[in-house]
């Protein structure tokens, strides 16, 4: 009788025992994360390095997301890994299954960037089309040669905070190309004022706010951190703005887990987001500083003319355009002679790029102003068009 007892608790531990293994190798999908954390960090650990080498896409962000959790930088090997093995593709064809891939991939990137990791330059160039912030980040952090990727996304980014974020980390070294993709798309656009004289008046413009999508969760799947970038750090003031690179106008980003995969892309949408010929203008200026006498591009040159009659008015127009051509063309001339970022093909195809925008502020517009022939490459508008991408 003892020994039958004796046999039976023996075989129970024994099913104790397999019971607690198995449940110990249940998969995350089934779990939520409290349950999760309640395994100790070594069992943490070994469920992320399992579940990062799966080809299951929710085994692998839930993998990420236990990487990232736990700050388990030793995960960052099979991270990169999996970078290397996505392959990027068109959104508008996605199926379901290209749809998880590129969700599971948001969630290896979150790991990634809380863990400070870092990839080749070519890696994280390749992931603009789909994760553009946080292709950025990590060009920005890479620790190879990254001026060609960053070239190449300055030459398409979409969004200003985007293309900042690249301008910056450009500017800070002598990359072939940068002045003249920065000089080939400036526009100049005058504004002009005619006033009677001794009369000056002003005007002012005001911003918006953006953010992230508010869509439901994704269900079965870990909370998954998204990327902005800003260069308008206080616009969400309930989020954490972190910095991501410095200049004469510096790009933050925001991190925040709204629960669903509805990654920000490199569009501004509805936000304000500067003025990429005011930028360009901060850019040429860091350029041409060492210029002399002095060269001042201004994107937006406000000129006032008093009114004096239309031989005068006509003299005044023609100066103010003239000047503007004339910066353009010193600005060309000292950066070829300069050497080490414009070359002597560069500069020929360069030609300045000039808008008007005339406003009549006179008491007495019974005389109209008359129209002055300024050349078939300047328009006068009545508004300016956006700056060119």
């Amino acid at each position: 009788m003892f020994r039958l007892r004796h046999r039976s608790v023996r075989t129970a531990a024994w099913i104790f025992i397999a019971i607690t293994a198995l449940l110990a190798a249940q998969e995350p999908t089934s779990k939520s994360p409290e349950i999760l954390l309640r395994a100790n960090a070594q069992q943490r650990a070994d469920w992320a390095a399992d579940w990062l080498r799966s080809q299951d896409p929710v085994r692998v962000a839930w993998g990420a997301w236990l990487a990232g959790r736990d700050r388990e930088t030793a995960l960052i090997p099979p991270l990169v890994q999996k970078v290397t093995e996505y392959q990027t593709g068109a959104e508008s064809t996605w199926a379901s299954v290209e749809r998880d891939r590129h969700d599971s991939l948001l969630a290896v990137l979150d790991a990634l960037i809380q863990l400070r990791g870092t990839l080749p330059a070519e890696q994280a160039c390749k992931l603009y089309p789909e994760f553009a912030a946080q292709s950025v980040i990590l060009l920005i952090r890479s620790t190879e040669d990254a001026r060609t990727a960053l070239l190449s996304i300055f030459g398409k980014a979409k969004a200003n905070w985007t293309w900042l974020a690249v301008g910056n980390a450009l500017s800070k070294t002598q990359t072939a190309g940068f002045a003249a993709l920065l000089l080939s798309r400036f526009t100049q656009h005058l504004k002009v004022r005619v006033e009677d004289p001794g009369f000056v008046s002003g005007e002012g413009g005001g911003g918006s706010e953006c953010g992230f999508s508010l869509r439901a969760p994704k269900p079965g799947w870990p909370r998954v951190g998204l990327y902005h970038l800003t260069q308008f750090a206080e616009r969400i003031p309930w989020l954490e703005a972190h910095f991501l690179i410095g200049g004469e106008t510096s790009v933050y980003y925001w991190r925040a887990d709204p629960g669903n995969y509805d990654n920000p892309p490199d569009d501004p949408g509805y936000c304000d987001d500067g003025n990429r010929d005011e930028y360009r203008a901060q850019y040429l200026a860091k350029l041409l500083a060492d210029a002399w006498p002095e060269i001042r591009l201004k994107s937006h040159p406000e000129v006032r003319i008093e009114w004096h009659g239309e031989d005068a008015y006509r003299r005044e127009l023609i100066r103010a355009v003239e000047e503007q051509g004339t910066s353009f063309r010193r600005a060309v001339m000292f950066l070829k002679n300069d050497g080490r970022v414009l070359t002597a093909d560069e500069a020929a195809s360069l030609q300045p790029r000039l808008e008007i925008l005339i406003r009549d502020k006179r008491s007495d517009q019974s005389m109209p102003l008359p129209v002055v022939n300024h050349g078939s490459s300047i328009e006068v508008l009545t508004d300016f068009r956006k700056p060119l991408n």
